[in-house]
């Protein structure tokens, strides 16, 4: 098969444990787009948290963000399609969780909000401090969410954490699927879109666009929220250390994200 493009799902894919890119991903990234073949990020990332990667393999395309919901384009600082929650859904997730302690924390059009820091916002936060100012994601704190919501913000996700896995997991069986699609990004974390988006879902529409088979195309992922994507191309790739269902899921299993492991398996598929 000559497969003409590659998406990378980045946390725990592309992305080292460390949060970077391996010099020998970079390398062989570089050689693969020199050889005509179209790289793109798929990510449950915010446009904002997506900037300083696309900035350093000094891509050209549109991302898939949040999850499938919606495409952004660097370039013209557009969204070029988008499926975000409602007001009314977005305010009435946000209530439900907090009621049962859950932390909540919203994507915005152009930021990541909090109204309240948890561990993993204090993580996010290290992170972007450390970013060069030019490419620094947009995380910041709000008085209240509803205000925001108020103003005509849009909402691409509600995002949901908490260590009590079983109050997770239950708060997600009384979401209502005919409106929200939740998707599990971590352990510990869960994603609430509106219905219907999915990573596979937006990566075709992204396709169809560029003018490009699904059929050549290779994504790599890891987690659950990979899964669309990884079934919906000609060759679907999960990387060494993803759940099992997501293994089961995949064409092939490669070895770890610390490892030279998208390195090597470039090479082979590309000749490189």
């Amino acid at each position: 098969m000559q497969y003409q493009a590659i998406a990378f799902d980045l946390d725990g894919t592309l992305l080292s444990p460390n949060a970077t890119i391996l010099e020998s991903s970079k390398q062989a990234i570089q050689k693969v787009r020199e050889k005509g073949i179209k790289v793109y990020f798929v990510t449950g990332r915010h446009h904002t948290a997506v900037r300083p990667y696309y900035v350093e393999m000094n891509l050209d395309t549109p991302v898939v963000c949040c999850n499938g919901t919606y495409l952004y384009d660097f370039q013209q600082d557009k969204v070029l399609e988008g499926n975000p929650l409602t007001p009314a859904l977005a305010s009435m997730l946000i209530n439900n969780a907090q009621a049962e302690g859950i932390h909540v924390s919203v994507y915005f059009r152009n930021a990541m909000t909090y109204e309240e820091l948890n561990p993993h916002f204090v993580k996010l936060q290290k992170w972007v401090d450390s970013c060069p100012e030019n490419v620094r994601p947009d995380v910041h704190q709000v008085e209240k969410f509803q205000k925001e919501i108020d103003s005509g913000e849009t909402v691409w996700k509600v995002l949901i954490s908490d260590p009590d896995l079983a109050k997770m997991q239950k708060f997600v069986e009384t979401l209502p699927l005919d409106q929200v699609s939740p998707e599990w990004s971590w352990v510990d974390r869960a994603d609430i879109t509106a219905v219907g988006n999915s990573k596979g879902k937006m990566l075709v529409k992204l396709l169809e666009r560029e003018g490009i088979d699904p059929a050549r195309v290779v994504a790599f992922g890891d987690n659950f929220n990979d899964i669309s994507m990884l079934q919906q191309v000609g060759l679907g790739i999960a990387m060494g250390g993803s759940e099992e269902e997501v293994r089961r899921k995949a064409d092939k299993t490669i070895g770890l994200n610390s490892e030279d492991s998208i390195a090597e398996e470039l090479t082979q598929l590309f000749q490189l």
